[in-house]
């Protein structure tokens, strides 16, 4: 029987080419953090014998060669490519969904889990805490969805992405065991009902995981109803376009050719100047940072991005001007940056904790800080998976 002969050239040809990106490998220099995907990649892991045995090398590892692989970037482009020319709605996590919108696919088992019940414990422990000390009134949380919770008109064909409305549910639930039915209903900002009553307005971006200006203004709305203020109208705003570039942290998942996003600030006709302090470092009163947009996390436009303690100041508060004496606290992620600038306007000092770079005690931090208004505000994916969440308890 005639054996085909050219097995071992491919093969070699295969493995030669597995070894030189090996080599590769070895050879750069590791990258740390990916300002595409904006997050930190997994370096070479230490070797020791017990995470060899437990298994936690062998996960690392594994994910230091995905994350370190040579031209990364460029593969994930090209395996995009043949994904698409397949005809799959989805790739890497993401939907391609009408309009151009690229929006991440969420299943069960990426939200639900350990890391979601402590979170949810924690938060309703400090929100009990905070409707006790500071009044029912004076105390909110938000949890924010993605794009794929709320412009579900244009998800692909036979999209069925998780229910993020489960996990708002169960916040609400054990608020009410805590607090009684009324009480928590009434800490809980109906964020999803808003954003779906605008969802023909471009209120998340078509390349990010974030929701625009324009859809933090629509939160904001939300939230000043249901805290018993009167919203800024959008008249008094000037709108001003800012960057016509941004691609975000969902095209960096699939890395091919895509339509750029605009970011867009609402600049108040007569607003008042500020201080503003990053990490206790001072910075002119800006609560926008331009220098952002010339780099790839355009998003740090607002609120100079991830910092894990932000405060803002009225530089001169008179006695009678809106929100004087009053100091609200956002526990939040990056969701709360497009907002805040909102919120600040009926505050004459808006602080910001970032959990994932904070690590002092939120409630004395409240007391110290002479704390009147307590905004907890995370997207609903992020809230799922992070684990610092777990320290508002």
């Amino acid at each position: 029987m005639r054996q085909n002969t050219w097995h071992a050239p491919v093969n070699g040809v295969f493995l030669g080419f597995l070894g030189a990106f090996a080599l590769i490998s070895l050879w750069k220099p590791q990258q740390g953090f990916s300002q595409s995907e904006n997050r930190y990649l997994q370096t070479r892991p230490e070797f020791s014998w017990e995470s060899l045995l437990d298994g936690s090398f062998g996960t690392a590892y594994e994910a230091y060669l995905s994350d370190q692989f040579p031209f990364r970037e460029g593969w994930i482009g090209v395996g995009t490519g043949f994904r698409r020319l397949q005809g799959a709605g989805d790739v890497n996590g993401v939907y391609f969904g009408k309009d151009r919108y690229l929006m991440e696919r969420f299943e069960r088992e990426d939200l639900e889990g350990e890391v979601l019940d402590r979170n949810l414990e924690a938060a309703a422990q400090l929100l009990a805490w905070a409707g006790e000390t500071l009044g029912m009134d004076r105390t909110r949380v938000m949890l924010v969805p993605s794009a794929a919770q709320v412009l579900k008109d244009r998800l692909p064909f036979l999209a069925a992405p998780y229910d993020q409305s489960r996990i708002t549910k169960r916040l609400g639930q054990m608020l009410a065991e805590r607090l009684g039915q009324e009480a928590a209903a009434g800490l809980m900002v109906p964020a999803e009902e808003a954003l779906t009553a605008h969802s023909r307005e471009p209120i998340y971006y078509r390349t990010d995981h974030h929701w625009t200006a324009l859809g933090a203004y629509r939160g904001y709305e939300a939230w000043a109803e249901s805290a018993g203020l009167a919203a800024w109208p959008r008249e008094d705003f000037t709108v001003k376009t800012v960057s016509d570039s941004f691609l975000g942290t969902i095209y960096s998942k699939v890395n091919i050719p895509w339509p750029a996003d605009t970011i867009q600030a609402y600049l108040p006709a007569e607003g008042p100047a500020y201080t503003v302090y990053y990490d206790g470092a001072e910075t002119p009163g800006e609560l926008y940072n331009y220098g952002a947009l010339e780099g790839k996390d355009q998003y740090s436009f607002y609120m100079d991005g991830n910092h894990g303690l932000t405060r803002a100041a009225r530089k001169e508060a008179a006695p009678e001007s809106e929100g004087a004496g009053r100091r609200i606290l956002l526990v939040k992620d990056s969701y709360a940056h497009a907002m805040a600038p909102f919120v600040m306007n009926h505050f004459e000092e808006l602080h910001m904790i970032d959990l994932r770079y904070y690590n002092g005690d939120i409630r004395a931090y409240i007391q110290e800080q002479g704390i009147t208004d307590l905004l907890v505000l995370y997207g609903i994916p992020q809230f799922a998976a992070e684990r610092t969440a777990a320290k508002m308890r």
